[in-house]
């Protein structure tokens, strides 16, 4: 079972982390990759979490409201397992999501510093698969071999979930690219599957009821620019995404 059903990704000031909590999101994701628009250095990663802490613990004090415990996920693309591992400690992260071009023999390495650590983060490995506009009817039993593939080997490893996004040649996720929801819907899979790529307030009830999954991940379409949050767009994403998952119950 995932721990999180919407996660909200590439959050990079305080006062968006704080809307897109109170709006209900239960993960927040930080992007601790240098190269993109949404990358957070230490001081900033630091006064994110920071607010996150400050709304679950206003959350623990609140006995008359429901509780949502947002949950904070690192986004790393191949950085070296010792750097990791220190931003994961001194952030106390609840996940960590590996989005680049890592081996499946990684997520041992990460286990065995965590539990040195004496931390404790699920692990989400992101896949990219071809996006709606580039994927070709003959070709999708195809694709949906491989993901299924490529999915079952990081099982094997022992990843706890996989996040479904788009692939465009040198990005890493936030392409606003609309994933083929087609080859989602075929997938068999032996741990949960997050699903991403595209996302917007128009289109995440149906990617919900289409693919069947029971979480989403959105960055670019919820901004009103790269790194900057639109907070109608925020509030009406998971308004809609709640209402979709609920109705699945």
């Amino acid at each position: 079972m995932l721990p999180f059903q919407i996660k909200i990704c590439g959050l990079t000031n305080v006062a968006d982390t704080r809307w897109a909590c109170q709006c209900g999101a239960d993960a927040i994701g930080l992007n601790f990759y240098s190269k993109s628009k949404r990358f957070v250095d230490s001081d900033q990663a630091t006064a994110i979490a920071e607010e996150i802490d400050r709304f679950n613990q206003r959350q623990d004090d609140e006995t008359d409201v429901q509780k949502i415990r947002v949950l904070k996920v690192g986004v790393f693309v191949e950085m070296p397992v010792v750097e990791l591992l220190e931003i994961a400690d001194r952030h106390s992260l609840d996940g960590i999501q590996l989005h680049g071009d890592e081996e499946p023999s990684v997520v041992k390495k990460i286990r065995s510093g965590l539990s040195q650590n004496g931390q404790h983060c699920f692990l989400i490995r992101a896949i990219r698969s071809l996006p709606k506009e580039l994927s070709i009817e003959q070709e999708s039993k195809q694709e949906t071999a491989r993901l299924a593939a490529e999915i079952a080997s990081w099982t094997e490893v022992g990843a706890d979930f996989v996040l479904l996004d788009a692939a465009m040649p040198g990005e890493y996720g936030g392409t606003g690219k609309v994933i083929d929801i087609a080859n989602i819907s075929n997938l068999k899979s032996e741990i949960p599957l997050v699903l991403a790529g595209g996302l917007t307030p128009s289109n995440v009830a149906e990617a919900i009821q289409e693919s069947g999954l029971s979480a989403v991940d959105v960055a670019s379409g919820v901004e009103s620019s790269a790194g900057r949050k639109d907070r109608g767009k925020v509030k009406e994403f998971i308004q809609l995404a709640m209402k979709s998952f609920r109705g699945m119950a």
